[in-house]
């Protein structure tokens, strides 16, 4: 009887210590394979498709562990694409540069001098994850089950979200109806994901998963696009309606506590944008949701926390009052408040002249000098 193939392992390292480190400890379980920069193992990974897990350092010649990252996850090849890829951090990699690596695609981080402990744990627990893949492609008729679900939080998976919005676009331009997108990003997850590690991570990525899907009607879908990015597709709900469901979901985030370790709590908030797509517009949802993502990573940088509603109610200068200007101002959406402005300062005036005359100063000053801006 043979013996069942070990598992392949790249290990990428500029230091031939450091690959040989890694050959020592993993060498028993697993087949290592070595290579001194990004552009060999890139030329390994491109030749070589019993490859499973990279473990990768960042700083190397002639390619280094962001480049090799990149290019794997845009290859055109979903094996390279949907890769482990775990970065061996040193001392001199901070906390912006494990971000970065988290922004092109990173799956985990383990740093410099390693525990034999933990690099097996590691190794173990990514081999586990691509052969329970693979077992699902086999076995389903792969990539259309496997999309439909995210297997970590329940909700809908990326490709299978964009479909359906793909077909609910069509079908609301040609036959009209009704639509609204939700973007959410979970506020600064990333650096959460750098001081717990992934365990943690991925503990409270299961626990958002079962509170949102409480949020979610049978007609609605709700994905996991990203890390901790997640769209939602809503059909034939009035904009306010919406919108008091994106705050009802950012609340239930705020309110969820997460314990880390024996005493330290951990608490997320999260960052929302709701809008209501063009009909007229030819624009797919990948390009859509590429224009959201600037807007609700702004709003996160900025503080986060807060629902944004894009580029509604319609800016009509009928509706221009006090309380419409102020829940645009509260929402941070200058866009639609501009329109109005006119038309808020002519009803406003009167009021505005009013307190000039009572409390005169500089407060009939700027009556007066608003007042004349708005003739001309």
């Amino acid at each position: 009887m043979s013996t069942p193939a070990k598992s392949r392992i790249l290990a990428v390292d500029d230091s031939r210590v450091m690959r040989v480190a890694m050959r020592k400890i993993l060498g028993q379980e697993y087949d290592v394979i070595e290579a001194e920069h990004g552009e060999d193992a890139w030329t390994l990974l491109m030749n070589d498709a019993s490859i499973q897990v990279v473990f990768t350092d960042l700083s190397m010649p002639y390619l280094d562990g962001f480049g090799l990252l990149e290019r794997m996850r845009q290859s055109e090849d979903e094996r390279l694409r949907e890769m482990p890829v775990i970065i061996v951090t040193g001392k001199e990699d901070d906390d912006e540069s494990k971000q970065r690596a988290l922004d092109k695609g990173a799956s985990d981080f383990i740093t410099k001098p390693f525990e034999s402990i933990q690099l097996l744990a590691r190794a173990k627990a990514h081999i586990n994850i691509q052969q329970k893949s693979s077992q699902l492609i086999d076995i389903a008729g792969k990539m259309e089950k496997q999309a439909a679900v995210d297997e970590l939080t329940g909700l809908g998976g990326q490709k299978y979200f964009c479909k359906v919005a793909d077909e609910t676009i069509a079908y609301v331009r040609r036959h009209g109806g009704q639509m609204l997108l939700l973007r959410m990003d979970i506020d600064d997850f990333n650096l959460i994901f750098i001081k717990h590690g992934r365990p943690v991570a991925d503990a409270i990525l299961k626990t958002l998963g079962q509170q949102l899907s409480k949020h979610v009607r049978k007609e609605d879908m709700l994905a996991r696009i990203g890390l901790a990015k997640f769209a939602m597709l809503v059909r034939d709900t009035p904009l306010a309606t919406a919108e008091q469901l994106a705050d009802r979901m950012r609340q239930a985030i705020a309110n969820l506590q997460f314990n880390i370790g024996q005493q330290e709590k951990l608490r997320i908030t999260a960052s929302i944008v709701l809008m209501e797509p063009d009909p007229k517009s030819d624009e797919d949802i990948k390009i859509i949701l590429h224009q959201l993502d600037k807007r609700v990573t702004d709003i996160s940088i900025g503080g986060g926390n807060v629902t944004v509603l894009l580029g509604a109610p319609a800016a009509d200068p009928e509706l221009a009052n006090l309380e419409t200007a102020l829940n645009y101002l509260k929402h941070g959406d200058a866009a639609s408040l501009n329109p109005l402005t006119q038309a808020l300062i002519a009803r406003l005036l009167p009021l505005l002249n009013y307190l000039g005359e009572q409390l005169g100063g500089e407060i009939k000053e700027l009556a007066a000098k608003i007042a004349s801006k708005h003739k001309k």
